[in-house]
C-alpha cells in the first residue's frame, strides 16, 4: 500500500508563536526549503528533521508520520495511580485515553478514571493497560497528531471547566481541554510533575484570605508563572432544607450527632473548614467525619442522599440539588501554569475566551459564580 509522508510542523511552529522565517534561520535551511517541507513536497534529511524537533521541543516522530499506516502507536507515560483501576479478571484488552503532550512528554489519561464526563468525551486513543520497562504504554491514536496537539490537560475541582471546555471547542481550530478533577494541592501537584498544562486552585485562610499566589510562589520557587482568575464563588455550609437542623456557622459540627462530609486533603474547602474550626477553638478531628468527597458537587450529592448532614461546598452545587446554603467565605478560582505557555497557540485562545463577553455573561448567569475579576491575570513568581 502506497505511503505519504505527513508532518504537522506548521501547527507545531504556530502553537509555538515562531515565525516562518525564525524557524528556517534556526534550522538552517531557506524560508522556501521549510515552506516546501510543510507543505508536504519535501521530505527533510535526517540532520534537518533531527534540528525542527530541536527547535519545537518535541521528538521527531511528533512531526512526521506515515498515512496509510495502521501501525502507529505513541509512547505515553500514565499515571501510576491509573494503571490498575480494574482487575485482571474484568480488565479490557484496551482501555480508552486521553492524550496530550506536556513539555516534550506524552501522557495519557484513563476516560473510565478521574475524568469528569468520561464516558461522554470521546477518546484520543486505545492503549494497552500493560506498561513497559520505561513506564510507558503504547496509544494507539483515534486523532491525527495534528488534532492532539490541540489537547490542554486542565486539573482542577470548579465545575465551571466544563462550561470552559465547551466554549473552547466552539473556537475555530481551538484547543481541546480535558478537565481532570482534583482538588487545589493535588491539581498543583499534577502541574510540578508536568503532567498537565493548567493548575486551578482556590485556596483561602479566614485569617489570611486569598492565599493563591504565596502557594505557588512556594511550590514553584523562581520559576515564572502565571495566574488567570476563572471566576469567585461562595463556599459555605450545605445541607438538607427538609433535616433536623439549618446550620448556620462551623460550630454546630462538633460533636457526633452531626455527620460531617469532608474532602480531600489539599483542597480548598477543606483548608477553609479547618481554619474556620481553629478559629472556633475546635478541629478536624472534633468532627464525626463520615465520608471524604472528591469535588463540590459530590458533598451536595452525598448530604442530598442523606449519606450526611452537611458539608462545605459552592452555592452553585447546594442549589443543584436543591439543599439549604449558609455561606462561609467568597473563594477566588484562578488558573495556573508555566509563563513560558503563554507563548503557545491554546493558551492564547484560553486567555481569549476567559476575557470574551460571551463566556463572562454565560459564567455570571451560573448560580454563585462572580465574573469582575474573569480572565484577570497575575504573574506568580518570586
Amino acid at each position: 500500500m502506497s505511503s505519504e509522508v505527513r508532518n504537522s510542523i506548521r501547527a507545531r511552529r504556530q502553537r509555538l508563536g515562531i515565525q516562518q522565517r525564525e524557524l528556517a534561520t534556526q534550522v538552517s535551511v531557506s524560508r522556501q526549503t521549510l515552506s516546501s517541507i510543510e507543505a508536504g513536497d519535501t521530505v527533510p534529511s535526517t540532520l534537518i528533521a533531527l534540528n525542527l524537533a530541536r527547535v519545537l521541543q518535541c521528538r521527531v516522530e511528533d512531526l512526521f508520520s506515515v498515512e496509510g499506516s495502521d501501525d502507529k502507536v505513541i509512547k505515553a507515560l500514565l499515571p501510576k495511580e491509573q494503571a490498575g483501576q480494574a482487575s485482571e479478571e474484568s480488565a479490557p484488552s484496551e482501555i480508552r485515553v486521553a492524550l496530550a503532550q506536556v513539555g516534550r512528554t506524552w501522557m495519557a489519561r484513563r476516560l473510565d478514571g478521574d475524568f469528569a464526563f468520561a464516558q461522554e468525551t470521546p477518546a484520543d486513543g486505545l492503549a494497552s493497560p500493560a506498561k513497559d520497562k520505561s513506564g510507558e504504554i503504547g496509544v494507539r491514536p483515534l486523532r491525527s497528531n495534528d488534532d492532539l496537539q490541540r489537547n490542554l490537560f486542565v486539573a482542577g475541582c470548579d465545575p465551571a471547566l466544563g462550561l470552559l471546555s465547551r466554549h473552547l471547542a466552539e473556537r475555530p481550530h481551538g484547543p481541546r481541554l480535558h478537565w481532570i478533577e482534583a482538588a487545589s494541592l493535588p491539581a498543583l501537584d499534577e502541574l510540578s510533575q508536568g503532567r498537565v498544562h493548567v493548575a486551578g486552585v482556590h485556596l483561602d485562610d479566614a485569617r489570611l484570605g486569598n492565599r493563591n499566589a504565596s502557594v505557588v510562589r512556594r511550590r514553584f520557587g523562581s520559576d515564572p508563572m502565571l495566574m488567570v482568575t476563572l471566576a469567585s464563588w461562595e463556599q459555605g455550609l450545605v445541607f438538607k432544607k427538609d433535616g433536623k437542623r439549618a446550620f448556620k456557622s462551623v460550630a454546630e459540627l462538633a460533636g457526633r450527632s452531626v455527620r460531617v462530609i469532608g474532602r480531600e486533603e489539599g483542597a480548598g474547602a477543606q483548608e477553609l473548614l479547618r481554619s474556620l474550626l481553629k478559629q472556633a477553638g475546635t478541629s478536624l478531628e472534633g468532627l464525626n467525619l463520615v465520608k471524604v468527597a472528591r469535588g463540590h458537587r459530590a458533598v451536595a450529592q452525598l448530604v442530598a442522599s442523606n449519606l450526611g448532614d452537611v458539608g462545605v461546598a459552592t452555592r452553585a452545587a447546594a442549589v443543584a440539588f436543591g439543599l439549604g446554603f449558609a455561606p462561609l467565605a467568597e473563594a477566588r478560582f484562578d488558573l495556573v501554569f508555566h509563563a513560558e505557555l503563554g507563548t503557545d497557540e491554546r493558551a492564547r485562545a484560553l486567555l481569549e475566551c476567559l476575557s470574551s463577553a460571551r463566556f463572562r455573561r454565560d459564567l455570571g448567569a451560573m448560580t454563585g459564580y462572580l465574573t469582575a475579576r474573569t480572565g484577570a491575570t497575575v504573574e506568580a513568581k518570586s
